[in-house]
Parts: C-alpha cells; sequence; structure tokens
C-alpha cells in the first residue's frame, strides 16, 4: 500500500535491507532462470528485472513510532521531522530503486524504470552492453508545434515591418513613371488603416508624416461644403485641431497651387492655420510664397515651429525698395564690372532685425535656400553671417542672384562647416575668395560643391578646389567664360587637376561649337592619368569633340526616342489648343507674362518673367545627338580585320575597363535646356502640378481598371477623382 501522504512529509531512513526476502534472481532455484545467460558475465545491475508484485509496489516502508504532535502542526504537510533532515521521495514503481548495491546499480535501475523521464541520448552510458530483460529505449519527446491561426502570425510582426510595407506601398504610388498620383496613395493608406486595427496606427503614421494635397479641389466637394477653394485644407485643419494624436505626427506639407481669383494673402493665411496645428512641423514643400520683407501670417506661422528642418525664401523688393532702386553704396558701382550695373537699395534697420528674428527659434534648421528676385537684397553685408550664426544645426546652404552688396569673399570665408553648397549667380564672389575658402578648415566637411555661373577665371583656383576639399564627392561648374592658366604659367606633369574623392563631375562650358576649349583639354588629360580614381559618373554636355566620351565605358546607344523629335513636338505644343477667354469668364488682373502661367484647371503657378534671364548652358537633348553621331560615325570606321574571314570589327568610342559612366541624362527634376543641372527655376516650378495647355495627361484615379475588370458604376465612383498632376518633389 503507498502512503499518499508520505509524498512530501519527512520520514526516517529507510529499515535494513535484511529484512526483506528476496529469490535468487539466476540460477536454478528461480523458475525464471534461463540456461542460456553467459556465466562468465556479471550482472551487477540485473536484478529485478523479475516483477513481482512486491517489486513493483516496492518495499513497504517500516513504520516507525513518531513523537506526538499538535494536530495543527500534524496537518501541516511541510514540518520538518526533528529525527530525521532527509525527505523521502515517491517510492519507484521498480523495486531495482530499492537496491542498496553500488551507485551504478542504482543508476542503471534508474534507466530500466519505465517512469524514468530521461531519455536514453542524455542518460545511457556510452560503453557497449548487451540488452537486459524488461528495459524498453524511451522514445524521444517530441514538440508538436500548434499551427498559427488566422491573423496570429499578422499580429506578431513588429512596426518596422509593416512601415516598411506601407512605404513600398507609396514608393509604387509616387516612383517617376507611375500612372499613379498622391490622391491615390492617400486613398490607398485611409483603405488599409480601416482594414484593421493592427495596421491603424502604422497607416496613420504614413498618411498623416508626409501630406501631399496636389491640384484642384473637387467642385462636388466645395459645393458640398459651400466653399469657394481650399476645402481639403479646411477638412485637414478640422481633424488636426480635432485629434492632437495625428497632429503630432505631420513632419511636411504640400499644399495645391493658389487657386485663380484668390488672393494670395487669404490663401497664405489658410496654410498657416493648418501649419500652427501641427506642432511638429518640419518643412513646408509648396506653394513657395514670396518674402517682401513685410508681416505675413504664414511665415511667421513658420518662425514658431521649432523643429523646422527646410525652409526657402524668395526674397523681392519691398515697397520702399521699389520707389527707391539706387543704392546708398554707389561708390561701389565703379569697379569695370559690367554686371554691377545697378545695385538694390539697402534695407531698412527694422526689416533687418524682423527677417533676423525668423530664424531665431530654428536650432534644427538643416537646409537653407536663399533666392532674390529682381531689385531684393540682404543688407547690410553682415546679415546674412548673423542669420548663419544662429542656425547650429546647418549642413546644406544654397545661394542664388544675391547682389554684391548681400554676399561677397568675406561673407564666403565666414561660412561654417556644410555639407553641401550652392552657390549662383554671385557677383560678389571671386577666384581670389573661391582660393581662400577651398583652403579653410570649415570647408573640409563639403561633399557636394556646385559652381553656377560665378565665371571663375583661374584654373589654379579650381585645381586647388579639387585638391583641398578632402571630402568632395560631387562638384559641377557651369559659366560660359573658359578659365585661364595665368600668364607665364606652364603645365608641365599631369594630372593638374585631381581628386582622390569625386565620384560625380558636371563639367560644362560652351564656349566654342565644335572645338574643346583650354580647360576641357586639360581636364581630360588629368583622367586619363588617373588623377580622378574615384570617379564614377562624368557629364559634360559641351563635349564637341568626344574628348570625354572616349574617356569613358563603350555604350551601344546615347540618345532617346523623344530626342529626334523634340523640336517638332515643341512647335505642335506650341499652338493654342483652347478656346479664348469670353467676356463673362472671371479672371485675375492681368500681369505681364501671367497668361503662360495659368492652367486650365484654376490654379496659378510661378511666373517665369520673376525670375533672373539664365545665361548660357549646354541642352541635354542636343548634346546626345551630337554623342550618338559621333557613336554611328565610328562604328562605321573598323577598327581590325579578322584573317580568316575578310570581316571588319564595328569600331566603337569609350576605354574598356573604364569605370568611368558618360551620362547625358538630367537630375531628377532638372531639364534638359539647362544642361541637366537643377537649378533655382526647376525647384520654384510646378513639379508637375500644373496641366497647362493639355500637353500633360493627370490622373483621375482609374488607373487600375485599365486591366479590362468590369466593375460596377458604384466602384467606378469609388475610385474617380478628379483630375490632378502627378507632381514630384524636387530636391536641390
Amino acid at each position: 500500500m503507498l502512503h499518499e501522504d508520505n509524498l512530501l512529509k519527512p520520514s526516517p531512513l529507510r529499515g535494513p535491507l535484511a529484512s526483506h526476502t528476496r529469490h535468487p534472481l539466476y540460477g536454478p532455484s528461480n523458475p525464471r532462470y534461463r540456461s542460456d545467460v553467459d556465466p562468465g558475465y556479471n550482472y551487477p545491475s540485473a536484478r529485478g528485472m523479475n516483477r513481482t508484485t512486491h517489486e513493483v509496489t516496492g518495499p513497504v516502508p517500516q513504520q516507525t513510532q513518531r513523537p506526538k504532535m499538535p494536530p495543527a502542526m500534524m496537518a501541516n504537510y511541510a514540518q520538518i521531522d526533528p529525527q530525521s533532515t532527509i525527505y523521502q521521495r515517491r517510492p519507484p514503481s521498480s523495486s531495482s530503486m530499492t537496491s542498496s548495491v553500488g551507485s551504478s546499480t542504482t543508476f542503471d535501475a534508474i534507466l530500466a524504470s519505465p517512469t524514468s523521464s530521461r531519455t536514453s541520448f542524455e542518460s545511457w552510458q556510452s560503453i557497449s552492453r548487451k540488452p537486459e530483460h524488461g528495459w524498453q529505449r524511451p522514445s524521444p519527446i517530441k514538440q508538436h508545434r500548434r499551427r498559427r491561426g488566422e491573423g496570429e502570425l499578422f499580429a506578431v510582426l513588429p512596426d518596422e515591418v509593416l512601415s516598411l510595407i506601407l512605404q513600398r506601398l507609396k514608393e509604387s504610388h509616387l516612383t517617376p513613371g507611375s500612372s499613379s498620383c498622391a490622391t491615390c496613395m492617400m486613398r490607398d493608406l485611409c483603405s488599409v488603416a480601416v482594414s484593421a486595427k493592427r495596421l491603424l496606427k502604422v497607416a496613420r503614421l504614413a498618411l498623416y508624416e508626409d501630406i501631399q494635397i496636389v491640384g484642384a479641389d473637387s467642385q462636388t466637394q466645395k459645393k458640398r461644403l459651400k466653399m469657394t477653394f481650399g476645402s481639403r485644407l479646411v477638412l485637414l485643419r478640422r481633424t488636426l485641431r480635432a485629434n492632437t494624436g495625428v497632429a503630432v505626427l505631420v513632419r511636411s506639407l504640400k499644399a495645391p497651387a493658389v487657386p485663380q481669383g484668390i488672393s494670395v494673402e487669404s490663401y497664405q493665411n489658410l496654410i498657416a492655420s493648418v501649419i500652427m496645428a501641427c506642432p511638429n512641423f518640419e518643412r513646408l514643400i509648396g506653394p513657395h510664397q514670396n518674402y517682401d520683407f513685410s508681416f505675413g501670417r504664414l511665415f511667421y506661422a513658420l518662425s514658431t515651429r521649432e523643429q523646422l528642418t527646410n525652409i526657402h525664401w524668395t526674397l523681392e523688393a519691398s515697397k520702399k525698395q521699389r520707389k527707391r532702386r539706387v543704392s546708398n553704396a554707389a561708390p561701389m558701382l565703379s569697379t569695370g564690372n559690367p554686371d554691377f550695373q545697378e545695385a538694390p537699395g539697402d534695407l531698412q534697420l527694422e526689416q533687418s532685425e524682423e527677417f533676423r528674428e525668423l530664424h531665431m527659434n530654428w536650432a534644427n534648421l538643416t537646409t537653407l535656400s536663399i533666392h532674390c528676385l529682381p531689385g531684393a537684397t540682404l543688407t547690410p553685408v553682415s546679415l546674412l553671417p548673423d542669420i548663419l550664426a544662429d542656425l547650429p544645426s546647418l549642413r546644406h546652404l544654397h545661394l542664388s542672384h544675391l547682389p554684391f552688396t548681400a554676399f561677397n569673399d568675406a561673407n564666403l570665408l565666414s561660412l561654417p562647416s556644410l555639407q553641401t553648397l550652392t552657390l549662383s549667380h554671385l557677383p560678389g564672389v571671386s577666384s581670389i575668395g573661391l582660393s581662400q575658402f577651398a583652403r579653410r578648415p570649415s570647408s573640409q566637411s563639403i561633399r557636394k560643391l556646385t559652381l553656377h555661373h560665378l565665371d571663375v577665371e583661374s584654373l589654379p583656383t579650381i585645381g586647388q578646389i579639387l585638391s583641398n576639399l578632402r571630402s568632395l564627392e560631387s562638384f559641377a561648374l557651369v559659366q560660359a567664360q573658359t578659365p585661364i592658366l595665368p600668364e607665364g604659367e606652364m603645365i608641365w606633369l599631369f594630372p593638374y587637376l585631381a581628386s582622390a574623392t569625386i565620384k560625380k563631375l558636371h563639367w560644362d562650358i560652351p564656349s566654342f561649337a565644335s572645338t574643346a576649349n583650354f580647360a576641357d583639354s586639360i581636364l581630360a588629360k588629368s583622367i586619363s592619368a588617373n588623377g580622378f580614381p574615384a570617379l564614377r559618373t562624368l557629364r559634360t554636355p559641351a563635349d564637341p569633340e568626344g574628348l570625354f566620351q572616349a574617356l569613358c565605358k563603350p555604350v551601344d546607344k546615347v540618345d532617346t526616342a523623344s530626342d529626334r523629335y523634340r523640336g517638332l513636338i515643341a512647335k505642335a505644343g506650341s499652338r493654342p489648343k483652347s478656346p479664348p477667354d469670353t467676356p463673362t469668364t472671371p479672371r485675375t488682373p492681368q500681369t505681364p507674362g501671367s497668361s503662360n502661367s495659368k492652367s486650365p484647371f484654376g490654379l496659378n503657378f510661378p511666373m517665369d518673367d520673376q525670375l533672373f534671364p539664365s545665361k548660357v548652358s549646354s541642352n541635354l537633348a542636343q548634346s546626345r545627338l551630337d554623342a550618338q553621331r559621333r557613336l554611328e560615325t565610328a562604328r562605321n570606321e573598323p577598327v581590325s580585320f579578322l584573317i580568316s574571314w575578310t570581316r571588319a570589327l564595328a569600331g566603337f568610342i569609350g576605354e574598356i575597363g573604364s569605370p568611368i559612366n558618360y551620362c547625358l541624362m538630367p537630375d531628377p527634376g532638372a531639364v534638359d535646356e539647362n544642361g541637366g543641372l537643377l537649378e533655382i527655376s526647376d525647384f520654384l516650378g510646378d513639379g508637375g502640378e500644373n496641366l497647362k495647355d493639355g500637353n500633360r495627361e493627370g490622373c483621375t484615379g482609374r488607373w487600375n481598371t485599365y486591366s479590362g475588370v468590369v466593375i460596377d458604376k458604384k466602384d467606378r465612383e469609388r475610385w474617380w477623382h478628379t483630375e490632378r498632376g502627378r507632381w514630384r518633389s524636387v530636391e536641390l
């Protein structure tokens, strides 16, 4: 009989084993004696294989007299027996466990017990032995995994994985060449957000982190909400004000262009109200508005956002500057430089201080872009250095068309450590200033440098820039004037122009139409002399002799399908396609040049006459045609003959094994007419939002029904939206 109450209760040591009578396991007296057992083998652990009732249940432990204890203590099974410190375990089912032989016998008996939880792989001795009677190898423990139910695997996915999935969804909508648009992208993200509670948090972040409201508002929506403009912005503002958890997610905003017939100030106030509802706002992508040094709610709202990272200023002359175009710095006009014919008027002290105060809260600003329209300036000359001193996180600076009274060599030498620097049309910067700037320690962090129409006269200046900027990876030089060597200086060794870090080089000096200039030949010889070991992309729109094309990898084709018909398409697109406005058609007041910047969908875009007329740049489309013509000419000239057959091998242009790619394609957002380099006019453009003259096909949301799947009318109405352009962001 087993004593269940004694499983965890302490008990005295077992009685002497001699009191238990056992039958001999082996021998003639045992009825289960086997004569085939090897008599010469000693079986120390074979006892207990004949399982009788006594052996199965084990010996009955002797009942020792226990001291009398109170009932309360007797009921407590955890009380320790004062006569023993060894706990009595549950007797095993095998009688071999009660044997008093050596430890090896007890260990083997434990293995022979069917109740043992140890597998043979962990506890069985590795020595060879004969199988014993009654022992069975226990089967390995198998772990059966339960098959996950529906949604369980999806529920354990981390938010990072779901964010990457939605990021790929956004890229499929917004990638260049896609038939979709930003409206379709936001529609799909809304569908994802309501499809599962697990996706709500991630989809909401993807939807509100980068808001893109492109194109004109729906007429049906404006009629339902009884609004004349900005219906989507009003609904967005209502959502952000009602849900602060959503408002903190907004990082950037792309608002539609200014509607026709609406004052710019009213539209700016609407955008400012949306920005004020976003505490973590970082960037206003568009539309870009001009700043005339007067108070505006839009720029005030931007100045209060402490997390702002990007800002662009398009400065125009103030009202007083328009009246007084002659600057107080009139003595500086007698420099002999034809570019210094007229200087804009200086700003008043209050205007300069207010403009600087707008930058005081932008400790996280990383990108600053300033473009001056005709007649605008930043004075005094120390205003820009003071502003840059208030921006400790600034890494990217773009300056365009600043007059010499606003930016000169002294300002260039005072620039902080930057990673990207663009200097475009700055008459106050000279070759001497660039040489000194390249030798300063603060310029060693620059990775991308663009010199756009600075008219660098000295070729040694370019050499010092390339050799001293040790972190420079991308360099662009565009100008009409050819840099030359100083008088009396000669080049004896090549490479004269060298850089160990430059990976991308844009070189455009269109001095001559049919022959290469002096700077082109020096650069070509420097590249062939391994002066640019890290160079991988070379773009030279002005390459009349093919000097640079011969240094790059051979290619089979350079031009595109539309290059040969570009002129015909441009002439056909210049014809008027819409009837003239009737006298009853509402229009905004006529502005010079504004007739070419209006959209048939009721939006106003930046006018081209607000920009300075750009200087001469190469046309990439014509450069591709010239390169293709040189390539076809080389194919007609055999370079070698085979002896076995009288067959010529076609020639090619390029160097086999060269790591340099000959690139004649524009940068993202740039056009061929400007040499493929991104300019301020491309940055201030519509970005594909304008459907002017019908030359661009907009998106109506039906791109996913082109496969021919038949859907009902309700589905068509659900997918359809107002035709809008496919806007793409342009980064300087």
